[in-house]
């Protein structure tokens, strides 16, 4: 951990001539900041579009199902570079929550399929960067469970922490980790009270179990808004703050992404 951490806080550090990336050794499930000395140009990254803006910077993640080892970023003009990917361990932990989040009943099978539906319209927009330096914390409050944490729910349900929580009292501000627009603004069945921002580029930051709504959706923020009040609801076992980010489908360590020095 102590390791990972330094790593992160890093300055870019160059991997292959005319590409710095950020941490200086990405793993599965982190962010993955990329400068190039000029652009705008457009790469391939893990088979999904990357665009790099005027001054040469772009982002992206490392998927948590790939495996340590050399990967490619191939930029428009056909040169590649290499990026190696380092290992890294996750942690396992037993959650204990209400029945009816690990075996929904019948009656709200309709609405855990269409919420479905929903959240995967939302996570296929693509619009233009709204985005532009470092990322803030949601909360100003500590960090509790980590990104990655393999789960087992009431002793069989299994799943992966794909975000950060933040130790939330029911009516902690909750404010923006960057500029966007707010894409949902409502509850749903896991989630609770539940906020997407789109940045951009197939960027969104996800917070949850939320107690109250201080936006709407269509509604564009900037970076520190405010956006909710925390609470319980949704899948949880008390009140806290689920903050998740996405890239094009890859869920990113949000730990990582807020240390992250971005280029002037």
């Amino acid at each position: 951990m102590l390791r990972r951490t330094f790593l992160a806080a890093l300055p870019l550090a160059a991997q292959t001539p005319g590409l710095t990336i950020a941490p200086a050794a990405p793993f599965p499930g982190s962010p993955i900041l990329f400068k190039l000395p000029s652009g705008p140009t457009t790469a391939t990254w893990l088979d999904r579009p990357l665009a790099f803006s005027a001054d040469g910077v772009a982002l992206a993640a490392v998927g948590l199902e790939v495996k340590p080892g050399p990967l490619k970023l191939t930029l428009a003009s056909g040169e590649t570079h290499t990026v190696p990917i380092a290992r890294h361990q996750y942690r396992s932990g037993i959650i204990t929550v209400p029945p009816q989040f690990v075996t929904p009943p019948p009656q709200v099978q309709k609405r855990i399929k269409e919420e479905a539906a929903v959240k995967k319209e939302v996570f296929a927009t693509r619009s233009p960067r709204r985005w532009k330096g470092p990322f803030a914390a949601p909360a100003d409050t500590p960090q509790t469970s980590p990104f990655g944490t393999r789960r087992t729910y009431n002793g069989k349900t299994r799943s992966i922490h794909q975000g950060l929580d933040f130790r939330a009292a029911i009516g902690t501000p909750i404010t923006a980790t960057h500029a966007g627009k707010v894409l949902l603004a409502r509850e749903m069945y896991y989630e609770g009270g539940f906020v997407v921002l789109d940045h951009g580029e197939g960027l969104f930051s996800l917070y949850m179990h939320l107690s109250k709504f201080e936006v709407k959706e269509g509604d564009t923020v900037e970076q520190r808004q405010p956006l909710a009040l925390s609470g319980g609801s949704g899948r949880v076992t008390g009140p806290h703050l689920h903050f998740g980010v996405q890239w094009q489908g890859l869920y990113m360590e949000p730990a990582t992404l807020l240390r992250l020095r971005f280029p002037v």
